[in-house]
């Protein structure tokens, strides 16, 4: 609401305008600031000022079921509860409706941060479902491509001298399952005829083969050695013996149903039919409710096995595998979490990209529009301003709507615990505990997250602060502050990763034994006048996102100096 503004500006002097601007759109918004001087000279300043939710989006998600002859209007109502315009609403229609691929895809691409399991999630289902990705309008099909190609290079940008990856650079440390995966999702993506460097793809799998060799007996567990010898098997590089062996001597020894799946597909690869459908048998009779809380350190749970275990029973067809029972038990896995992880969304996207090519075709109309097979669409929310969608079932054979919506609440959520407790101070550099009820431009804190976990879960933590609008981070290394502050007082635990982005700090743990508590800190300046959404801080278990805690959003007013 700021006005045209007149000054008399002496020779050598300058003034500070401050002009009252207030969010109404989320996204980045253009600025243009125009000074004409009194010959008639303009001057022009293009800024860019950035627009951020107050609370991350949510997804609200129906299935229903349409008859033969029978109709389904959706209209604005389903939006109740949403900032305008912040929101779409995803369509599956047909026999794998329930996967719901379209908000999976979409909840995979909006995934904030970028370790290199997330970056192989992110990109795998794109091998698969390029073609729906750009009917729902996340990009061209060259564009999406490219993204395939760039997060390869994103990927091998993690990888050491010795084949092996670090979750989060180079130097991260590794582990041979998550070696197994980025492999795999090389693999694939090089069979699609993607780039991926010669030299690279022989390390990793040097790397595993190496890792193979050398890996201990065991008496429960073993994830590990299968993803490798599966991904060695698609190379053509296992031992079929070792392959025998292990599914002869250590099926039962295993400690996922996913290995099972891998031992049997790494024995379907070098054409064993027989004892590959034993591997796959013990693998569904494995799919049993797992406790969210217990630890596992293939990433894993049961809605991922079973994800991963149907995508690969689509693909090799065993024998005795009831693949249609099998997608009804990923559907109810589904349609019972609330939160699921990159392991989870990845490999049930590949497991729906395995379905379609075997599923039958249906007829519906959309406003009309007549449409074969599985559905999917999008639409933001502004259509629904002054329209709705029909949707019909013209075919003989009864169907099923998917219907989510996704956006940002008009009320950022209450501060809850869900396995973890989280808490947010401000300390001044010195030590003092601030009052935030008297911020100044200029003024320093000490931010400090304090967080407890209940359980180990993954032990894969990952904790992030959005920022007011009027700070912005000044260091988050705090040892590099002691030069400017004596920061003696403060005791914190080293991140495995950190992240300063204009927005937000985040803060990433990787514990492999319970830990009671833990706490990181950054120091922040407060540098626009105003008053601003404070968001609440979260905390998550990245691989089983069902444990997590958030802080309540507030309000700060930032002051000019003087006031």
């Amino acid at each position: 609401d700021a006005k045209e503004t007149s000054v008399d500006l002496a020779a050598g002097a300058r003034t500070a305008l401050n002009l009252k601007l207030t969010g109404t759109g989320i996204g980045d918004q253009d600025l243009k600031v125009i000074i004409t001087g009194p010959t008639g000279v303009q001057q022009v300043k293009d800024l860019t000022l950035g627009i951020r939710a107050a609370a991350p989006p949510q997804t609200v998600s129906e299935m229903i079921p349409l008859e033969p002859g029978k109709s389904l209007v959706l209209d604005k109502a389903r939006f109740a509860g949403l900032v305008p315009h912040t929101s779409e609403l995803n369509l599956a229609i047909g026999p794998i409706a329930r996967l719901n691929v379209p908000q999976v895809l979409d909840q995979l691409d909006r995934y904030p941060y970028g370790c290199v399991e997330q970056l192989s999630s992110r990109a795998l289902p794109l091998l698969y479902l390029n073609d729906v990705a750009v009917s729902l309008g996340m990009g061209t099909d060259e564009a999406l491509k490219q993204r395939v190609q760039d997060a390869i290079t994103d990927i091998l940008s993690h990888q050491m001298s010795n084949g092996a990856f670090g979750l989060w650079g180079p130097y991260d440390g590794s582990d041979m399952w998550l070696d197994s995966y980025v492999t795999d999702f090389l693999l694939r993506a090089k069979a699609k005829g993607f780039a991926v460097p010669d030299q690279a793809m022989s390390n990793a799998l040097d790397n595993l083969g190496n890792q193979v060799s050398a890996a201990s007996d065991f008496d429960n567990g073993g994830e590990d050695i299968a993803y490798a010898l599966y991904d060695l098997s698609r190379a053509g590089r296992a031992a079929i013996g070792d392959l025998r062996y292990y599914v002869e001597t250590k099926l039962d020894a295993f400690g996922s149903p996913l290995a099972k799946a891998q031992i049997g597909a790494a024995l379907a690869l070098y054409g064993d039919r027989t004892r590959a459908a034993t591997a796959f048998a013990a693998a569904i009779d494995g799919l049993i409710p797992d406790d969210p809380k217990d630890y596992r350190a293939d990433y894993g749970s049961q809605l991922r096995d079973t994800a991963a275990v149907l995508a690969l029973a689509a693909e090799f067809t065993p024998a005795g595998v009831d693949i249609p029972a099998l997608a009804k038990k990923l559907g109810d896995l589904r349609d019972h979490a609330r939160w699921t992880s990159t392991q989870e969304d990845a490999w049930t996207l590949v497991a729906a990209a395995a379905l379609e090519k075997t599923t039958t075709s249906g007829s519906i109309t959309i406003d009309g529009k007549p449409l074969t097979g599985t559905v999917y669409q999008r639409f933001l929310q502004e259509h629904f301003d002054d329209a709705s969608v029909t949707i019909a079932n013209t075919g003989n054979q009864p169907t099923e709507v998917k219907v989510s919506v996704t956006g940002i609440p008009a009320t950022p959520p209450k501060a809850s615990s869900d396995g973890f407790t989280i808490s947010r101070s401000y300390y001044l550099p010195d030590g003092t505990p601030a009052d935030l009820k008297t911020v100044h431009q200029n003024d320093r804190f000490v931010v400090v997250l304090s967080m407890t976990a209940t359980a180990l879960g993954s032990g894969e933590y990952v904790v992030a602060d959005p920022l007011p609008a009027g700070f912005e981070i000044e260091n988050p290394d705090l040892s590099a502050s002691q030069g400017v502050a004596d920061l003696s007082w403060l005791t914190v635990d080293a991140p495995a990763h950190v992240e300063s982005r204009t927005d937000q700090y985040v803060a990433a743990f990787r514990y492999v034994e319970d830990t009671q508590s833990f706490a990181t800190a950054y120091m922040v300046r407060a540098t626009s006048p105003g008053s601003f959404v404070q968001p609440g801080a979260t905390i998550e278990d990245m691989y089983r996102p069902d444990l997590r805690a958030n802080t309540d959003a507030g309000h700060i007013e930032v002051q000019t100096p003087g006031q």
